[in-house]
């Protein structure tokens, strides 16, 4: 494993979701890789993101290649596109699959599995708490 991975991983193990950012042209990356695919420039730096985002695209998992992940079929990979408009591939967890949607707010979450901390994404309940809110005669809450 790279420098580059290890940190990444290391923060994670932490409980904390940082990308690398590239100052030349002000882009996030992820993957983590030693040059900026954007501009090819070295120097990239880490920064803590806010973990927040919306699914971009999902699919539904029936059979898992993953042996750690083969007894939790079916479960839901998806394409998680952060506030900071990059895109990052996870499991969305405590998500029915009748709840998923394109748009569907989420937010980040570790989980342990098989001694290595792992970032999966949820949806954000503050949003489903105020959208299943009865609305009064005038639409409003």
């Amino acid at each position: 494993m790279t420098d580059y991975q290890d940190t990444y991983w290391q923060y994670i193990s932490s409980g904390k979701l940082c990308l690398q950012f590239c100052p030349a042209c002000a882009q996030y990356i992820f993957y983590p890789r030693e040059l900026c695919p954007n501009c090819l420039q070295s120097g990239l730096e880490w920064k803590e993101v806010t973990g927040k985002g919306l699914v971009y695209s999902y699919t539904i998992v029936h059979v898992s290649a993953l042996p750690d992940f083969q007894e939790e079929t079916p479960y839901i990979y998806a394409l998680i596109e952060l506030a900071e408009r990059i895109r990052m591939p996870s499991n969305l967890i405590n998500c029915s699959l009748d709840m998923i949607r394109v748009g569907l707010p989420v937010e980040v979450a570790f989980i342990e599995r098989n001694g290595k901390t792992l970032p999966v994404f949820k949806p954000i309940q503050e949003v489903f708490e105020t959208s299943n809110k009865p609305k009064n005669k005038e639409g409003a809450s």
